[in-house]
């Protein structure tokens, strides 16, 4: 029996599960775990906020419909993630940033991800390359190998 996926993914990855891209099968088959109880995909508070303003810039180059806006954020309040407030983050994140040089947006994902002991998975480039260094547990969701799917 194999262990159970636990990881961090910020909206750089999520996002991918709603915008065609050639990164949504994996990020499907990622989510796809979130069928087993046991599975932790863990995101901060601001999460969600980050994932609507991501819709509403689609929406802006009319590349997305807000009818697509609301059935995408149903879906996405519908998934059993793990959620963490950034008020208990918050002052890891701006340690996080102060030293690496990265918002402490994306710094608060680095904090989720130490303070869980889970790996952070991201598609921000720039965020991977900040921490790459040091000894924060972080990944490009491009070179991450997604666990198959276990068999019922």
């Amino acid at each position: 029996m194999s262990n159970p996926l636990r990881c961090v993914v910020d909206t750089s990855v999520c996002i991918k599960y709603f915008i065609a891209d050639p990164l949504t099968a994996k990020v499907n088959q990622l989510f796809g775990h979130l069928a087993n109880p046991q599975t932790e995909i863990f995101v901060t508070d601001l999460f969600y906020i980050e994932c609507a303003n991501t819709f509403w810039k689609y929406v802006r180059a009319r590349m997305y419909t807000a009818a697509e806006v609301q059935t995408d954020l149903a879906t996405l309040k519908a998934f059993p993630l793990r959620v963490v407030s950034t008020a208990d983050l918050m002052a890891d994140a701006v340690t996080i940033s102060l030293s690496y040089g990265t918002s402490a947006y994306d710094a608060s994902y680095v904090a989720l991800s130490q303070q869980v002991g889970a790996t952070l998975l991201t598609l921000d480039g720039k965020l991977v390359r900040a921490i790459a260094a040091s000894s924060y547990n972080i990944c490009s969701f491009n070179d991450f190998d997604v666990p198959p799917l276990p068999l019922i």
